[in-house]
């Protein structure tokens, strides 16, 4: 029997003296070596004591194996497995049913989980716990080593009874490798097991297609890219091909594997003996997100950039946006062959029908994230969705409930000639098309928008663009409940209006306040000229300014006239929209256009004052300081800079939305297809 003995590593960290570990009493010389490397005196003693391997601290699971690999001392390890039977390598602790396999997994030590296969490949296979082989662990934990780890795993993990890709295994490996953005690896999962693409996680609750729908930054169009990122995105070259040498590396271990297990499993009948045709082709063409930029692809980038200054920020540009391409390219690469085995496995309309029905959230989810691309490949394979209700509602009626108009105009492009009885159809409540249009958006959808009346703007425009598509009887038709479409709006809407009508009256009231100070200020400045008058009454020019001939003279009444004139119309302009009705149809044009001449003129006012300040400054100290204009100019940006920054993207935007919005403009043609052909 074993007497335990207090013994400790000490090292520093930080000038104190830090205690680790306990080990038995005899064993210290082997724990170190385990833990630093150090392996002269250790092969010896194990030699003459093979009943160490097992025995060195008091916490029953760390082995010298396990102390090797959670410290990834390769050299130890070697040297500990050379004299392990393969068979102790299987030995697991109590407490968490885990070998050392799971511990290179889980710390991401890829060299370490190779040399611990390669003497036992039965490691693969054996679960903790919680039911997971490595394969599953290394795909949930991230660590440095994360994706060298994953997809060596991946291709020496067999399937084989019972299957870590199989049923609810396989789901929740489905699952995490989409979590985890291993898209290449999720795409060869679902070539190789079709299945997996509807059984559902027990762990994750939802099945592997749902996963990647909750996922819109994994598609260009959920990518929040400024616009001269899009243009570098659209010239950077993504070939999938020379991305990874990962899938041949993973081929050749799986041949060599193959082979071993062939022979094993015939004196094991607990196992079914199979060739696991680990990687498919795109494991081999493609590599995760995760792994860094494959040589090619970096030459490439460097060759293109080269001539460019700040290389080393523009390369990194250029490998962000080299990232996200191929990120893209991979989940699209997903989604489609996800569609693919489901057209492949399902046959009959009608259990495809329902099996979207029943698990509706899968359009509704990407619909409301706006992923057109999922919406794109569903209705290549399955366009006849487009007619059905899924979840109580059709595709087209979740695009208006969510605002997106992408989404509703691939709908619309997928109905063809059928466009208009896709449009007038009524549901069993008796709702009309524009009946949902009339029904408030979702918050999320609302707070797109800034400032309540454009809420406000943009909800009637989507009420107004769905009008414009449906014929002309169906715009005052009532439901089951006798509701039209305008009283559901008003009615919906009527707290938003007034909400929007008081930003209207706040905004104005604050911007009336600043107009109407730059007003009193010009009109005064026009009887206070700098330099004064000429008081000579026997003279011509008596009351004339003493520096009108002044270039500068000419700049300050022209700037003041136009700062008086444009504060005036500002003022009246911020007037008329607190003395507005604030009617719902009033925010679709008449107060915003008040608003932006309102806002427009402010500024050119203010801007004018300025000039006209700094231009009466140089009149006055032209002569002494001719550098005076160099310090007014750079001063006189800096109120008008922040505004600019401030206010414009409002502006911006109420001038977009008010002149230039096009919403369902591509569809409007219908109504009036549906006119001529009533009249022909």
């Amino acid at each position: 029997m074993c007497c335990w003995n207090t013994f400790t590593l000490d090292h520093e960290q930080g000038g104190q003296i830090m205690s680790t570990e306990t080990a038995l009493e005899g064993y210290e010389h082997l724990f170190k070596a385990a833990k630093s490397g150090d392996w002269k005196d250790a092969t010896e003693f194990f030699g003459n004591n093979p009943e160490a391997m097992q025995m060195i601290t008091n916490d029953e699971w760390k082995t010298a194996l396990r102390i090797a690999v959670l410290n990834n001392q390769l050299l130890s390890l070697e040297e500990i497995v050379k004299l392990m039977p393969p068979e102790a390598l299987q030995y697991d602790a109590r407490a968490r049913a885990s070998t050392a396999l799971h511990d290179a997994a889980m710390y991401g030590y890829t060299e370490a989980a190779e040399v611990l296969v390669n003497n036992n490949f039965r490691l693969t296979q054996i679960r903790d716990t919680k039911g997971r082989v490595p394969l599953q662990l290394a795909v949930q934990a991230v660590t440095i080593g994360q994706t060298e780890t994953v997809k060596y795993l991946y291709s020496v993990t067999r399937h084989v009874k019972p299957s870590p890709f199989l049923g609810h295994d396989g789901a929740r490996l489905l699952c995490s490798t989409i979590d985890a953005n291993f898209y290449d690896i999720a795409l060869s999962l679902v070539k190789r097991f079709p299945k997996l693409v509807t059984e559902k996680s027990r762990e994750h609750g939802i099945c592997g297609l749902e996963s990647i729908t909750q996922r819109p930054f994994a598609f260009l169009s959920g990518a929040k890219l400024t616009w001269w990122q899009r243009k570098i995105y659209a010239l950077t070259p993504v070939d999938m091909d020379s991305t990874s040498n990962h899938g041949a590396q993973a081929d050749e271990r799986t041949a060599s594997t193959s082979v071993e297990c062939t022979q094993q499993d015939e004196e094991n009948p607990l196992y079914i003996s199979e060739v696991p045709q680990v990687l498919e082709k795109n494991l081999s063409k493609s590599s995760n997100v995760n792994s860094t930029i494959a040589d090619k692809g970096i030459m490439a980038i460097f060759a293109s950039v080269y001539h460019m200054p700040n290389m080393t920020r523009v390369l990194h540009i250029k490998q962000y946006l080299y990232r996200q391409k191929l990120m893209h390219k991979q989940a699209l690469a997903l989604v489609r062959e996800m569609f693919g085995q489901i057209d492949k496995a399902v046959t009959d309309k009608s259990q495809i029908v329902e099996y979207f029905s029943e698990n509706s959230n899968l359009i509704k989810t990407a619909i409301k994230n706006g992923t057109k691309e999922v919406i794109v490949e569903c209705l290549k394979k399955f366009p006849f969705l487009i007619w059905h209700q899924l979840g109580g509602q059709t595709m087209i009626q979740m695009a208006i409930a969510e605002r997106n108009e992408k989404i509703f105009d691939v709908i619309c492009e997928t109905s063809g000639k059928d466009k208009i009885d896709l449009v007038s159809r009524k549901d069993k409540k008796g709702y009309t098309l524009l009946h949902h249009a009339a029904k408030i958006a979702p918050p999320l959808q609302l707070n797109s928008v800034s400032g309540a009346a454009l809420q406000v703007q943009r909800e009637l425009q989507w009420f107004r663009g769905v009008e414009s598509l449906i014929p002309v009887e169906d715009k005052f038709r009532r439901n089951r409940k006798g509701f039209t479409a305008q009283y559901l709006f008003t009615q919906q809407h009527k707290k938003l209006v007034e909400k929007g009508g008081q930003w209207m009256k706040d905004t104005s009231g604050s911007c009336m306040v600043v107009a109407a100070l730059i007003t009193t200020v010009a009109f005064a400045a026009v009887f206070t000229v700098p330099g004064g008058n000429i008081s000579d009454t026997n003279s011509a020019k008596n009351g004339t300014p003493i520096f009108l001939r002044k270039t500068s003279f000419t700049v300050f009444i022209i700037a003041d006239a136009l700062a008086l004139f444009s504060s005036i119309t500002s003022v009246l302009m911020f007037l008329a929209i607190l003395t507005s009705r604030h009617a719902e149809i009033d925010f679709f044009k008449s107060l915003p256009q008040k608003l932006i001449i309102g806002l427009a003129t402010l500024f050119i006012s203010m801007a004018t004052i300025l000039v006209a300040f700094g231009a009466s400054l140089f009149i006055v100290l032209g002569d002494r300081f001719p550098w005076s204009p160099i310090p007014i100019t750079l001063f006189g940006c800096i109120p008008l800079s922040l505004f600019a920054s401030l206010q414009l993207p409002l502006f911006i935007e109420m001038v977009r939305s008010t002149y230039w919005n096009s919403l369902l403009g591509n569809h409007r043609y219908v109504q009036q297809s549906n006119d001529k052909e009533k009249v022909n």
